[in-house]
């Protein structure tokens, strides 16, 4: 049996090499920003809106280099060039056609089809798919240095996404999710390399035990003979996901995610302010989204000025409303959309402020309800 490490979050930091890897298990939290994440994971944030179909089981990549291009260089310095960051590209493309072709013929037996409310027999409402755009391998090349192919495919482990999308947790359901992921690593089919569990500190809210996630480890680490980290992230804004590294052939390296539907649908949308609020780039398009979180966002050079302690502390209470907002999302069902509220809704501030200990402070604009509809107007804008 090949050992399975297994990194549980404290409050001070353990880092672990694996593969030239460093793997942060917790973040000191500075009370005054949302918490950064030590290394990335896809993002399904900016997409192309495609026509809705009548099934949820599939979505086809819905972000490439060849339809849009979400970020922009932040950085004029040297970076990889285009064509070579098109050929790490299409060399992704490929590795997403293969993961989207295992995860179909694995996982098809537990989506629900035809707008039908998902079961803990069929708890997958739908399986989406994204390969990294050329643009973005660029801007992250440029901000870890890397110059060539073979850096860059070391370096990134987003290259490749898909997001398993849960539409009903009860009663084990998402335990036969990880059984059907088990499957397809003891059939060679998946190496995993990597398994963490986002949760807040209740384990309430987990999709899975950890003991379940555990056996999917072990299994990797058995099927190829690696080690296989095993992490629990608790999130200070109670995010609640599966995140797992998956290893191509190539040397590539993506991340399959497990997500309520709920959860998908608010994260899509706090994406936004958290790149916005870590300096990060996002589409020019959310111009009224980077406007109504300027009341958050520091002036001048001097941190403890009056107005920055200020900024500090709204800071502070709008990171505490996401956590209360990924924990309402985490709590309430799921329910399809229909035509008379065909708009999802999450927790206003007037709600947060009668859970809030303290004065409220954040103006009104920066209820998530209003930033999701900025959001939707910014991407179904011509």
């Amino acid at each position: 049996m090949i050992k399975v490490f297994n990194f549980l979050n404290n409050k001070n930091n353990i880092v672990s090499n694996f593969n030239d890897r460093s793997y942060i298990a917790s973040f000191p939290y500075t009370g005054t920003n949302l918490k950064p994440l030590e290394k990335d994971c896809v993002s399904f944030t900016s997409r192309v809106k495609k026509p809705k179909s009548n099934s949820h089981d599939e979505q086809e990549p819905t972000l490439t280099n060849r339809t849009c291009e979400s970020k922009k260089m932040s950085s004029k310095g040297r970076t990889i060039s285009a064509s070579l960051a098109n050929r790490v590209v299409e060399q992704a493309e490929y590795d997403t056609s293969r993961l989207r072709s295992v995860l179909k013929k694995t996982m098809l037996p537990l989506i629900q089809k035809n707008n039908i409310p998902c079961t803990p027999e069929k708890p997958i409402y739908q399986i989406e798919y994204r390969t990294k755009t050329a643009n973005s391998i660029r801007e992250k090349a440029s901000q870890k240095f890397l110059y060539t192919k073979e850096s860059v495919i070391r370096n990134l482990h987003d290259l490749v996404g898909a997001r398993i999308i849960i539409g009903n947790d009860e009663n084990g359901a998402v335990d036969k999710v990880i059984d059907k992921l088990i499957q397809s690593v003891n059939e060679s089919k998946l190496k995993i390399i990597e398994v963490e569990n986002h949760m807040p500190p209740d384990k309430k809210y987990q999709y899975v035990s950890q003991t379940k996630l555990r056996q999917l480890a072990h299994a990797s680490a058995d099927r190829y003979g690696i080690i296989v980290p095993e992490r629990i992230t608790h999130d200070e804004t109670a995010y609640t996901a599966i995140h797992l590294l998956v290893e191509f052939p190539d040397g590539i390296t993506g991340e399959i995610q497990i997500i309520g539907k709920n959860v998908a649908t608010f994260k899509e949308l706090e994406d936004i302010p958290y790149k916005i609020l870590q300096g990060k780039s996002v589409d020019s398009k959310y111009s009224a989204i980077i406007e109504a979180l300027k009341p958050l966002m520091s002036v001048g050079a001097n941190p403890l000025s009056k107005k920055n302690v200020e900024i500090a502390k709204l800071r502070k209470e709008f990171s505490a409303y996401t956590t209360a907002a990924y924990k309402h999302e985490r709590e309430k069902r799921f329910t399809l959309p229909s035509k008379a509220y065909p708009m999802p809704t999450f927790l206003t501030l007037y709600e947060f402020s009668k859970i809030y200990k303290g004065n409220l402070n954040l103006p009104p604009e920066l209820d998530f309800n209003n930033l999701y509809k900025l959001k939707v107007s910014a991407d179904y804008k011509k």
